[in-house]
């Protein structure tokens, strides 16, 4: 079983609160990547595995375990997680969705064999059990209430919170599925810059990267459904934060907005106590705050980007595997380059944040055929990031897929939605196409 170290240093200072952030910097040139890729799990008949039982999503993991050796993580005497030796991880999200956490690449070569190897151990399961592993942002068959969920003892806070907190909580929870990428930053005034120009260009990336326009067995008007659900789950820790994407933001601001979004629970005597709700300030103040309390703190907020420390891109919907590293060069050539770091800033910098959000609803409803402010379409606003994108040598190849899209104009949200219609409805048709396409 891993154990998880605690650091119960109380924090008096707000130098500590900084210490978070400080300790992501890295040395210039050294920037690396890492992706998260999740998935969910369907049976033969296209219907939904659940995590409990056999067959279900523990039985996968243990199967996993014992081809990989990786060690396992437990919570309730329930294996909830596997960890290898060099940091790969494979995890699962509250609705017993499967994820893939890499380690820190050096480069998309490496991004992409240590993918390959994931892949293989899922098809090895697939052989086994007849079931698939689909990459889409939005559960295609189940609404909340058909998943029961995982028994992860953080979710025994969150789920109730959520709950309470806006319509779509649950449904975040448990029926949807993301790609993120995470990046280095090499100082402060670098680390704001990046995460500014991603709340600036959300609405771009999620309308390149929009996958989710089933919901629950039909199509729900959505390009991006999954994305439509994070505008209803928590406003006070999701979305684009205004304070955030403007120009000047600093670490300060960033801990503000941690420090302003209610707790949900700190860890003590190998346990959990509740504290949803509560304030972080008051926490502070009374002298009861530790380093970890303000690293679960720092876990919490749910934003289209955030600092883990690194910066860790959140907008996409998940997609299958050769957009994933699509969006992992892109990255590359936006984020690892200054030019094009600052040109990229400057395409939607003079949005109003009204017109943000609203350019944001815009591509959760439509994807590339939404309106920009300007009334132009984000079809051409995401043609000219991707030209303004220098990505290495080694990246550049692994942009094909989004290149193809783009010449195509359409998403593959779009593509589902066509295949929808040509099939008559036929939401098991398209299912099946896509779990054979995507193996």
């Amino acid at each position: 079983m891993r154990s998880r170290h605690f650091n119960m240093d109380k924090i008096t200072t707000h130098a500590q609160l900084r210490s978070f952030l400080e300790g992501g910097i890295r040395a210039a040139g050294s920037g690396k990547l890492g992706l998260e890729f999740e998935q969910f799990v369907l049976d033969s008949a296209c219907n939904t595995v659940q995590y409990f039982g056999p067959g279900g999503v523990e039985e996968l993991l243990q199967k996993l375990a014992m081809v990989t050796a990786w060690k396992p993580y437990f919570e309730n005497g329930h294996m909830i997680s596997l960890t290898a030796d060099d940091g790969r991880a494979i995890t699962l999200e509250p609705g017993g969705q499967i994820e893939f956490g890499s380690t820190p690449c050096v480069d998309l070569d490496a991004l992409a064999s240590e993918l390959a190897h994931y892949r293989g151990l899922l098809a090895g399961l697939r052989e086994e059990t007849g079931y698939c592993f689909l990459a889409t942002g939005s559960h295609p068959r189940a609404r909340p209430e058909d998943i029961k969920r995982l028994p992860k003892n953080r979710y025994d806070y969150l789920e109730p919170w959520l709950a309470q907190a806006d319509e779509l909580g649950l449904w975040m929870m448990k029926t949807t599925a993301g790609v993120q990428i995470n990046f280095d930053y090499f100082s402060e005034h670098d680390a704001m810059q990046k995460l500014r120009s991603v709340f600036q260009l959300a609405p771009v990336l999620n309308a390149m990267f929009a996958n989710s326009p089933i919901r629950a067995g039909a199509l729900s008007g959505y390009m991006s459904w999954r994305g439509h659900i994070w505008t209803k789950t928590d406003n006070s820790r999701c979305g684009i934060v205004e304070r955030l994407a403007k120009e000047g933001s600093t670490f300060e601001d960033y801990i503000q907005y941690v420090l302003d979004i209610p707790m949900l629970f700190v860890h003590r005597e190998g346990g959990y106590v509740d504290k949803r709700g509560d304030s972080f300030r008051d926490w502070m103040a009374s002298g009861e705050a530790t380093a970890e309390d303000w690293k679960d703190q720092m876990s919490t907020p749910f934003p289209e980007v955030r600092f883990r420390p690194q910066v860790e891109l959140r907008t996409a919907d998940t997609v299958p595997p050769e957009y994933a590293l699509a969006l992992a060069a892109l990255v590359d050539g936006l984020f690892y380059n200054q030019d094009a770091l600052d040109a990229a800033s400057a395409l939607t910098a003079k949005w109003s944040h009204a017109e943000r959000l609203q350019t944001w609803n815009n591509a959760h409803r439509s994807a590339l055929a939404g309106q920009t402010p300007d009334g132009h379409k984000l079809l051409d606003l995401a043609r000219e990031l991707l030209q303004i994108a220098q990505p290495s040598a080694t990246a550049k190849p692994y942009l094909a897929p989004l290149e193809e899209i783009l010449a195509d104009g359409r998403s593959l949200a779009e593509r589902t939605v066509m295949e929808m219609e040509k099939q008559g409805g036929d939401l098991n048709a398209v299912l099946r196409d896509s779990c054979c396409a995507y193996r």
